[in-house]
């Protein structure tokens, strides 16, 4: 047993001799610059040492491992003035099952980092500062004084506590006695009004069992009404079911008869059309006496322009009237088909009339109105298309020009063949005339994330109006940065442009997962591939668009890598790095997965280029022979085969 004993203490004396102490803290300051010391006990068995700033709450931290300090543990108040230190919290901290004394300093405006320079004089480990003129101090010394003057006020303190201790007692005393008094009294009013209490329940129970069955007769009563009206409710709801069911079939009936005559009158029309084309040629595709009619948006402004066949005097031209209308006093036919206007947001439609041309604009418009050689001129500023260049369409006699100065330029259409590529809902014939309603070029974007944000505004600490899941569709306006601005129903904001695409950028993997999403929602949108508002694409580009579905293209000569960029045919997808404001793909060659390549959005690639990257896939564009085709690769699943 004692040879146990001693072995024990042989053990405590080697741990304690091999942790380090810190017996003080020390601050010097001299011409060359100031150093915060540690003082160890010892320069044999010196522990490791962290430090560590805290720019929001101004502190810096050091730690060693395996250290004591001889002042003990606590807070220590330096110089809450200093622009070194302020004050100290020395503790002890766990990391990774190594103890360490940490000291935690409130630091001023002349410590701002943690790559302070750190050097070792002896037993002395100092942090050597950069700023000078601070004020030397020792923190042993600084406390030894404060416990000198709290020692003396503890005495004092003592003095007067025993003093007050004595006057207590008496008023105690004193008030002990006054407390029986008063309680004697307390008891015999309690009895008094104990006897009171118990008269006034009985009187209560008397009253509470008269105003019961007052109750219960008025339910009685209640029930009885209650069923009466009931019945009442009852007939007059089965009466208005019968006359709501009579005036349904009546509106039914009325709406068939409306339809078939609408049919009827529609039949007419065209037929009258097409007789009017027969016997005179092609309808012009303007109102008869102008020459042009043009919308002009971009660079800040929005302009409606008008070329008629005789000059316009602009004092001919009347001001804006409760209808929003402008007439120019121009010689023309009494009444002609009214040409509507849906592309900009200047005019809603134009027709002639007894006292000329009418100009109707949109609600709330007030334009710069001005002649300029002979034509008419309207002009408002324009933020909606923050971008440079012009997108303008323009109607002549012979056929409607779409322009958009930012794409390569179009080819100009005849009248027939605009018509042609209008959707149905653009084009009304009314009574051997014609009504143009022109709408701007949009392309519809889909959720391919499985959720996402849409936000207010373009960026992430925005309002969230509300969540977007897988299939949504959503119009694309502009882009922003990292954000696509769109419009989702009547509501328009901004979305992750990682987190939607278009309908030919989609993967086989994502159409087939579409197609089964409308197909729960009761929708048929994706039947047809042909993207809303977008017949004009044509015009901008003429391509021809293959979906290998994950496979190599078989119609393709498998060559190795050469100096133009990756063979896709050549590398396989491994993984795709999304949390990041650019996303990643990382591929690896098919006989060699040593060799690995990183590309983004926008990377050149042999005979094309990276068009897309999604969570789970990579669209590549390849142009070959003047053709241009879309490759898919997706994500290998747990089994190795394409997701």
């Amino acid at each position: 047993m004692m040879k146990m004993k001693i072995l024990l203490l042989l053990l405590a004396f080697t741990a304690f001799a091999s942790a380090a102490q810190i017996k003080d803290v020390r601050f010097d300051c001299n011409a060359k610059g100031c150093q915060v010391v540690f003082a160890f006990a010892s320069s044999q068995n010196l522990p490791t040492f962290f430090q560590k700033y805290d720019a929001a709450s101004k502190k810096l931290t050091v730690g060693f491992s395996e250290t004591s300090f001889a002042l003990g543990e606590g807070d220590f108040d330096v110089d809450a003035n200093s622009k070194f230190v302020k004050s100290m919290r020395v503790f002890k901290d766990a990391y990774k099952g190594t103890a360490f004394l940490k000291i935690e300093m409130d630091v001023g405006a002349s410590i701002t980092s943690d790559k302070n320079e750190i050097a070792l004089d002896k037993s002395n480990f100092l942090i050597k500062l950069k700023s000078k003129g601070g004020k030397s101090w020792t923190l042993s010394k600084l406390y030894a004084d404060r416990k000198k003057s709290a020692d003396k006020q503890a005495v004092l303190d003592k003095k007067a506590a025993e003093k007050q201790a004595i006057l207590d007692k008496k008023a105690a005393q004193k008030a002990a006695l006054e407390e029986k008094k008063r309680l004697a009294e307390e008891k015999k009013a309690a009895q008094k009004a104990a006897l009171e209490e118990k008269k006034r329940q009985a009187e209560e129970k008397k009253a509470a069992l008269k105003a019961a069955a007052e109750e219960k007769k008025r339910l009685a009563a209640e029930k009885k009404a209650a069923e009466k009206q009931a019945a009442l409710d009852k007939k007059a709801a089965e009466k208005a079911a019968l006359e709501e069911k009579k005036r349904l079939a009546e509106e039914k009936k009325a709406a068939e008869k409306a339809a078939k005559e609408q049919e009827k009158l529609f039949a007419e029309q065209q037929k009258q059309i097409d007789k009017a084309i027969k016997e005179g040629g092609a309808i012009s595709a303007l109102l008869p006496k102008l020459k042009e009619m043009t919308v002009l948006i971009g660079s800040g402004m929005e302009q409606f322009r008008i070329v008629a066949d005789d000059a316009i005097d602009i004092r001919n031209v009347s001001s804006i009237d409760k209808n929003n209308t402008i007439t120019i006093g121009l010689a023309g036919p009494q009444k002609s088909p009214v040409f509507r206007i849906g592309a900009g947001s200047l005019v809603k439609s134009v027709t002639w009339g007894a006292n000329g041309l009418k100009v109707q604009l949109k609600n709330s418009i007030q334009p710069a109105v001005l002649v300029q050689d002979g034509a008419f001129v309207l002009q408002i500023a324009e933020k909606g298309i923050d971008k440079d260049g012009f997108m303008f369409w323009s109607a002549q006699p012979n056929g409607i020009f779409i322009r958009d100065w930012l794409k390569s330029a179009d080819e100009r259409q005849n009248f027939e063949s605009f018509v042609k590529n209008l959707d149905k809902g653009s084009k009304k014939i009314i009574s051997g005339s014609q009504t143009f309603h022109l709408r701007p070029v949009v392309r519809e974007l889909i959720v391919v994330a499985d959720e996402t944000e849409f936000y207010a505004a373009p960026n992430e600490n925005s309002q969230v109006m509300q969540r977007l899941v897988f299939g949504d569709r959503l119009v694309s306006i502009d882009m922003k940065g990292l954000y696509r601005k769109v419009q989702y129903g009547n509501k328009v904001g901004y979305v992750d442009r990682r987190a939607v695409g278009f309908f030919d950028e989609l993967s086989s993997v994502q159409e087939e997962r579409l197609k089964q999403v409308d197909k729960d929602r009761g929708t048929n949108l994706t039947t047809n591939t042909q993207q809303i508002g977008s017949q004009l694409d044509g015009l901008y580009e003429d391509r021809v668009t293959y979906s290998s579905f994950g496979r190599r293209d078989p119609f393709v000569e498998v060559d190795g890598l050469v100096e133009e960029g990756i063979n896709i045919d050549q590398v396989e997808l491994v993984g795709i790095i999304w949390e990041s404001d650019v996303p990643v793909a990382i591929l690896v060659e098919s006989k060699n997965p040593s060799i690995s390549y990183t590309v983004k959005e926008g990377d050149k690639i042999l005979n094309g280029k990276v068009l897309k990257i999604t969570q789970t896939d990579v669209l590549f564009l390849i142009q070959e022979f003047g053709v241009s085709r879309r490759y898919s690769m997706g994500l290998p699943d747990k089994l190795g085969g394409q997701k």
